[in-house]
């Protein structure tokens, strides 16, 4: 909670928006029938043009942003430092792995832009990495879906309840017979179930949570935690609430409450999805160190099978040692990748 602080968190959103407003970007419009049945448009627009109709968004008229590749870039070297600061706070004196991956493959920060009654997709993260969330501004409640012991199915008892399928995220690009062919390198996991398909006639809209909030900020808060992870006020789609009794019928799942200055830590395997109450700007990442990279290393493995014997130091179960993650890198690439036509 209040990793920074907020002025310094208004500040950050501030240099956001002077630094990449121009920028070109594609933003959803994801528009509810009377049957119950979602459109979505997409429009190209500036990144400031897109907060403006985050401005007018509602639970079945929503609109939502999700920009890669504008963080890092040149103009945005100081502004990204001040964020990756922030998201290694955490992890004082400890490596990002990630840092090791060549700039074309490394994965990329992502600036996420939600109006009110937006929706991100259910899914849970590829490499399997820790992923982060900075929330900038407003509001974002979570749900996280609890991973099973692997004696009761594990995370593949929920890929499968959730008829999840996989997305690849990062490729090399290698010759093979003078042909470019990508060599996909990570995959995530993403499911067309929505754990926020109906919500309450009288639930709060934007314009009345903020007036909440200048009015008295505590009730605010303990009044948008207590609505948000209240399934009768924001109910899943009933494929979504069979598919949660069959994993855990006890704890379907747990809910976050993010705030402006919060950061938020994903751990791996773990299946979530986003809904806006209000307006909000995040910045969300992701890292690998020694707690998940063994993690992250089988993950590259399973997608990337040759007849190659895998060398010992891909094959622990843990990390242990500071320091050692250029070296688990460069093997991992080394075994990944035939260098000989990439």
């Amino acid at each position: 909670r209040d990793i920074v602080s907020p002025e310094d968190i208004e500040s950050l959103a501030e240099d956001l928006l002077s630094t990449l407003g121009k920028e070109q970007i594609q933003m959803q419009h994801k528009i509810k029938d009377d049957d119950g049945k979602t459109i979505t448009e997409i429009y190209d627009v500036s990144m400031l043009e897109s907060v403006e109709y985050m401005m007018d968004s509602e639970h079945d008229d929503s609109f939502f942003a999700f920009v890669e590749g504008l963080l890092p870039s040149s103009t945005t070297a100081k502004l990204h430092k001040k964020l990756t600061d922030i998201r290694e706070a955490p992890y004082p004196q400890q490596e990002d792995w990630f840092d090791y991956f060549p700039e074309n493959i490394r994965p990329s920060d992502a600036i996420i832009l939600a109006g009110e009654g937006a929706v991100s997709t259910l899914h849970r993260d590829p490499f399997e990495w820790t992923g982060t969330s900075l929330c900038l501004e407003g509001v974002k409640i979570w749900r996280f879906i609890p991973t099973p012991a692997t004696a009761d199915g594990g995370v593949a008892k929920v890929d499968r309840e959730l008829q999840s399928y996989r997305l690849d995220s990062i490729a090399w690009e290698q010759e093979e017979n003078q042909q470019s062919v990508p060599l996909v390198l990570s995959a995530g996991w993403q499911s067309d179930m929505t754990l926020y398909d109906t919500i309450d006639e009288d639930f709060p809209t934007a314009f009345e949570w903020a007036s909440m909030e200048e009015e008295n900020n505590t009730v605010f808060r303990n009044e948008i935690i207590s609505q948000g992870s209240d399934s009768s006020r924001l109910r899943p789609s009933s494929v979504a609430s069979d598919a949660l009794r069959s994993i855990d019928e006890t704890t379907p799942f747990v809910t976050a409450t993010q705030f402006a200055g919060d950061l938020l830590l994903i751990p791996a395997h773990c299946w979530h999805q986003t809904y806006a109450p209000v307006p909000s700007i995040a910045v969300a990442s992701q890292r690998c160190g020694i707690s998940d990279g063994a993690k992250v290393v089988q993950h590259v493995i399973d997608l990337t099978t040759n007849d190659r014997t895998i060398p010992d130091i891909l094959q622990q179960r843990e990390y242990k040692e500071e320091g050692i993650g250029k070296q688990v890198v460069a093997e991992l690439l080394d075994f990944a990748i035939d260098r000989s036509t990439a």
